[in-house]
């Protein structure tokens, strides 16, 4: 995959302190019903590009969601600590033509869903919004 996403993703996955809550459970728009607590959701939320008469210029800036879920409150506090501080303010060059200039928090905030399942117990949840330049090398 030539995009960010995915590369969060994982670099959330190797991140020691992050880890050691959620292991693997880091997944793409939506968790499988047989998921553990914690784990962690990410999607592509918007993408921007600018243009110029003879295409793009400049570096897209891709808009991710993390949504992060545990069984207390504390416990999603926790982690969400760990993943903003794994994700913000993280940048740098990385291999397969991909290039990740800076990502940065945009925005958190707290909350308290019922998971698909009427029978399993209600979930806190945080959700942290990021912005990320990135590029396509050549």
């Amino acid at each position: 995959m030539r995009a960010p996403e995915k590369l969060l993703a994982d670099l959330l996955k190797l991140e020691p302190n992050v880890a050691q809550l959620v292991g693997d459970r880091v997944f793409p728009v939506v968790a499988p019903a047989s998921a553990a607590m914690p784990f962690i959701n990410w999607r592509r939320v918007n993408v921007q590009r600018e243009m110029a008469f003879n295409g793009p210029v400049g570096m897209p800036t891709v808009t991710m969601a993390f949504d992060i879920y545990a069984d207390s409150y504390e416990a999603v506090r926790d982690l969400a600590d760990r993943v903003r501080t794994c994700l913000d303010g993280w940048g740098g060059a990385v291999g397969n033509s991909l290039s990740v200039q800076l990502v940065s928090l945009q925005s958190e905030s707290d909350g308290y869903i019922q998971l698909a399942g009427g029978d399993l117990p209600p979930a806190y949840s945080v959700q942290q919004t990021y912005t990320v330049l990135w590029g396509q090398e050549n």
